[in-house]
């Protein structure tokens, strides 16, 4: 099991290498769409909320305009590799466009906020499958010696959308109104399913091994696995519901425990939604699964709490506490391009380790800034846990991709950015948790945070959540371990 070192191809090999070369330029684009619409619709429905909120109420509900999105998003994204194993990557695809496109017409154009959850959901079942075929494409589309600069563009393509996200929503909003964040996804959506109808193979390089799994049978157990996956995905996406100390702790558990049972009865079939090594501890893919899962876990608490700790806090405007924010997305991309252009393995494996830890310590800069009451400190924090994700998210990814064998490339391919969304999801739960324990939060409290909470207990919270970091961190050393020796063993052989 061996994990190809970064491209460093000769000039003369510079066409070959090329992302734009005239036989990778539909698909590269493609990929670029497919992430930056992504990327970009979640950014523009978290600032246009609020005028949603005005124009058709539903206050009491507004959780579930992301909860929806975020269920059905995970549920596409677990079903994806399997299901481009049995019908290629090209026709999935089309379908996902398709059902992201009705999702924004029926969003943007619904009167009350439970059309609006319907429209989303629609949105969420499109954009995850699209999200996770674009992932799995990686392999299918370019060798090991490109990766890097496909994953330096798709960061980059996350920090423009954190750059004219907030701008946009609110250009759309003031032009027009909220209804233009979704239906202008429309003419996003025609370019995207004319470029996959043409950049994208009839079936999938990992056909005949998934037709064998099909002959093999297996199938009897598919019912039972589906309904698992949606119980953990329900209760492990609705924990923002749930306020209570003991009923959050609970909620969390099933799900994970109805989790633990879906990979157990998955890994006794013959067909697989899920890679055969995931969360298998002992093996490359085992461990790197783990580690992407508890890096999104641990680092959900951004995701809730920096921009309203922006606004409360120091009083920032929305804008500007959304830029202070988006901090993360700009760093993140500037230092995966200069993890994509590492000059030896040895450098990337580096790069590998630093990550996490840089990240534990952009959380507790977050901390010492509050603690300090200091903005400046606050906004650093943004760029260092983004240099630590920037230097070692493509090659943690890259690795496991590429040393994924057979038709295992395309299941673990497109479970990555599912898991990220799952960890993310759980992680909201946990970090609910840890701040009702703290007194950040009150139980039962819908309302905004306060200056006075946050400068009792913010500061902890992060540093709780910093010291959590530590454990992904020592198994990312691990995993460096491992694979230096894999491919030592692979090169020695």
């Amino acid at each position: 099991m061996s994990v190809s070192s970064p491209a460093r191809v000769p000039a003369s090999a510079s066409s070959q290498s090329s992302l734009f070369a005239p036989d990778r330029l539909a698909g590269t684009l493609a990929l670029v769409l497919g992430v930056g619409s992504h990327a970009i619709n979640g950014f523009v429905t978290t600032a246009v909320l609020p005028d949603i909120i005005r124009d058709i109420g539903g206050q009491d509900r507004a959780f579930w305009v992301f909860s929806t999105f975020e269920m059905m998003a995970i549920l596409a994204g677990c079903l994806t590799g399997a299901t481009k194993q049995r019908l290629g990557a090209r026709l999935p695809f089309l379908v996902a466009t398709l059902l992201l496109a009705a999702g924004s017409v029926l969003a943007g154009l619904s009167t009350s906020l439970t059309g609006l959850i319907a429209g989303r959901a629609l949105q969420g079942f499109g954009e995850g499958m699209i999200i996770a075929l674009c992932y799995s494409l990686i392999p299918d589309l370019y060798p090991s010696t490109v990766a890097p600069r496909v994953f330096a563009l798709l960061a980059g393509v996350w920090a423009l959308a954190a750059g004219v996200g907030p701008v946009s929503a609110g250009l759309l909003t003031e032009l027009w109104s909220w209804r233009a964040a979704f239906l202008v996804n429309i003419p996003l959506t025609l370019l995207l399913f004319g470029l996959m109808n043409t950049a994208l193979p009839a079936r999938s390089a990992s056909g005949p091994v998934a037709h064998r799994r099909k002959s093999a049978g297996g199938t009897g157990r598919l019912a039972l696995r589906f309904t698992l996956l949606a119980i953990s995905i329900f209760l492990l996406t609705a924990i923002g519901e749930v306020h209570q100390p003991l009923p959050l702790a609970v909620t969390i558990l099933t799900g994970l425990i109805a989790a633990g049972l879906l990979l157990k009865f998955d890994r006794a079939s013959a067909q697989h939604l899920f890679p055969k090594e995931a969360f298998r501890a002992r093996t490359v893919v085992g461990l790197g699964t783990w580690i992407v899962f508890m890096i999104s876990v641990v680092a959900a608490i951004r995701a809730v709490f920096i921009t309203t700790m922006g606004q409360v806090y120091w009083g920032l405007s929305v804008t500007q506490a959304s830029y202070v924010a988006a901090g993360l997305a700009f760093s993140w991309s500037f230092f995966a391009w200069i993890s994509s252009r590492a000059p030896s393995r040895q450098r990337e494996l580096t790069y590998l380790a630093l990550g996490p830890f840089l990240i534990a310590t952009g959380m507790l800069l977050t901390a010492v800034g509050i603690s300090t009451a200091s903005l400046v400190t606050f906004s650093l924090a943004a760029l260092v846990a983004g240099a630590g994700h920037g230097l070692c998210n493509q090659i943690l990814m890259r690795s496991l991709m590429y040393s994924a064998k057979g038709g295992d490339q395309d299941l673990v391919s497109s479970i990555l950015p599912t898991l990220s969304s799952a960890g993310i999801a759980i992680g909201g739960g946990l970090t609910g948790l840890i701040a009702i324990l703290t007194g950040l939060v009150s139980p039962g409290d819908t309302s905004l945070i306060t200056s006075e909470a946050i400068a009792g207990s913010g500061a902890t919270v992060f540093y709780i959540n910093a010291a959590l970091m530590i454990l992904p961190a020592s198994a990312m050393l691990l995993l460096r371990h491992r694979l230096i020796g894999a491919e030592s063993s692979s090169q020695s052989g």
